[in-house]
């Protein structure tokens, strides 16, 4: 079944990736009307190892995420690495209200995206090895973390870097909630002061995806 998944992966970024050359070829594309699967192919060719996948996540998968955040009225959630929109519009859905929401993406062109599809959301341009600078004052009332990052394909010290930004934003019982392709349950490499506390693994999802939730103690 994984290696299943991993031809169709390949398959799909390749037949991006050819749509991309050939609409590039034909004519340039409006920025406003540019639909999300091919923003999503233009960043993987230009940063593969930053986005993590060939595929963008599924509805599915977004789902399972946001139905781990509680649902509070004053708390800020913020979504690290939010892509094309998929689990922004799933933690809405869950009922996580707009002015709540801030969603950092790194790729300038997404940002935009973003931006025209959740006018109401806190979109900011920003590599989250920054976090807490990019957050500002609002790093007071965050509770959750909703994270998309490819920990696993980063380098190391940039992934610790970010690790570390999020343990000084988190407070105490706040939470992270991250996916991974890898499924096999190994810890992501978080200080002792992170615990896991629940877990889903989504076999739909393509490549399946395992969601873990861990709470700062």
């Amino acid at each position: 079944m994984i290696q299943d998944n991993l031809l169709k992966t390949k398959e799909f970024l390749t037949q991006s990736v050819t749509k991309v050359r050939k609409l590039s070829s034909i004519k340039k594309i409006n920025k406003a009307e540019t639909p999300a699967w091919l923003l999503f192919a233009r960043e993987i060719l230009r940063n593969p190892r930053s986005m993590g996948a060939g595929l963008p996540s599924t509805p599915r998968l977004a789902r399972t995420m946001a139905n781990f955040v509680p649902i509070t009225e004053n708390e800020l959630v913020v979504e690290l690495g939010a892509g094309t929109g998929i689990v922004t519009q799933a933690l809405l859905q869950r009922g996580i209200s707009p002015k709540r929401l801030i969603a950092i993406e790194q790729a300038h062109t997404l940002s935009e995206y973003l931006q025209k599809r959740y006018p109401q959301v806190r979109i900011i341009n920003g590599d989250a090895l920054h976090l807490c600078e990019l957050l500002g004052s609002d790093c007071q009332h965050v509770t959750t973390i909703v994270s998309s990052l490819p920990f696993r394909s980063l380098p190391h010290n940039i992934g610790h870097g970010i690790i570390e930004q999020i343990q000084r934003v988190l407070p105490k019982n706040g939470l992270l909630i991250q996916f991974t392709y890898d499924i096999s349950g190994r810890t992501l490499f978080l200080p002792s002061d992170f615990k896991r506390i629940s877990h889903k693994i989504v076999w739909r999802n393509l490549p399946p995806a395992r969601v873990d939730v861990y709470k700062h103690i």
